[in-house]
């Protein structure tokens, strides 16, 4: 009900015919540089000065091969904009795009920008290579508070960006020992989303009491990837007491890393 309400606002705001003398200019501003797989990349909307802005209504397209949507947030200079709709982060990274819409309800006048940052998107990077963000001309619009659509100068070009990817890998379980229902958690998280992994479990003396291959890794929160051991050998008995050797063998690319960790099992 909020979104069709707001919609409605937004439509009303935009009927009308042109009141400005020259177009406000909307562009996007990468924030940081020289990133990497696994940093958030936070992409600023900029907008000219505004002297009677009562609605605004974003879209924007991102490469969704690289990149997740994660959040969005109202800089200060529209922190009055009280009614707002926030993309749904599953159907934006779905989709790779989204639609950001605010409008600053009741009668008077609208508020006045600087110039300056308005909205704050914060996307996660999950693989390397150029990455792209941009606005979609056709489809952004900004209003006064009569009523009139004010005319905008959208760069159509992408946001371009390289990314390269840390080769780091950390391994652990939890809880540790493992609980008394006998079951611990392996977690191994990297940088950048694996081209393989794999795991051994080893007694101290050294045989192999487990074997996990990359599909048995739960991957859905990649590059996080978790697995849970039932503290069982591969003839699903139950281990002995004890301290075991954890292996671990992540691949990216032709890179390769060994880590190992030590489980207690204490029931």
């Amino acid at each position: 009900m909020k979104h069709i309400i707001i919609t409605m606002v937004i439509t009303l705001l935009f009927i009308s015919g042109f009141a400005y003398a020259g177009n406000v200019s909307i562009d996007l501003k990468m924030v940081k540089q020289n990133l990497n797989v696994g940093d958030n990349l936070p992409v600023e909307v900029v907008i000219d000065k505004v002297t009677d802005l009562k609605g605004v209504n974003i879209l924007i397209s991102f490469d969704s091969t690289k990149l997740r949507y994660v959040s969005i947030s109202r800089n200060a200079v529209i922190e009055k904009f009280t009614e707002d709709i926030i993309p749904d982060a599953n159907e934006a990274n779905a989709n790779g795009k989204f639609e950001y819409l605010a409008v600053l309800e009741g009668p008077g006048s609208g508020i006045e920008i600087p110039g300056g940052t308005i909205l704050t998107i914060n996307f996660s990077i999950k693989a390397p290579g150029n990455i792209w963000v941009k606005l979609l001309p056709n489809e952004i619009s900004i209003a006064d508070s009569t009523a009139n659509a004010i005319p905008v100068n959208i760069d159509p070009n992408q946001l371009i960006t390289n990314i390269g990817q840390v080769f780091e890998l950390t391994v652990f379980n939890y809880p540790n020992p493992a609980d008394i229902s006998g079951k611990t958690t392996i977690r191994c998280v990297s940088k950048a989303i694996l081209d393989g992994l794999e795991a051994r479990i080893y007694d101290i003396s050294g045989e192999l009491v487990k074997t996990i291959e990359y599909s048995d890794f739960n991957s859905s929160q990649a590059p996080i990837y978790e697995y849970e051991w039932n503290c069982k050998n591969e003839k699903d008995q139950d281990v002995a007491n004890g301290v075991y050797i954890l292996w671990v063998k992540a691949k990216l690319g032709s890179d390769e890393k060994n880590q190992t960790w030590k489980i207690a099992v204490l029931r």
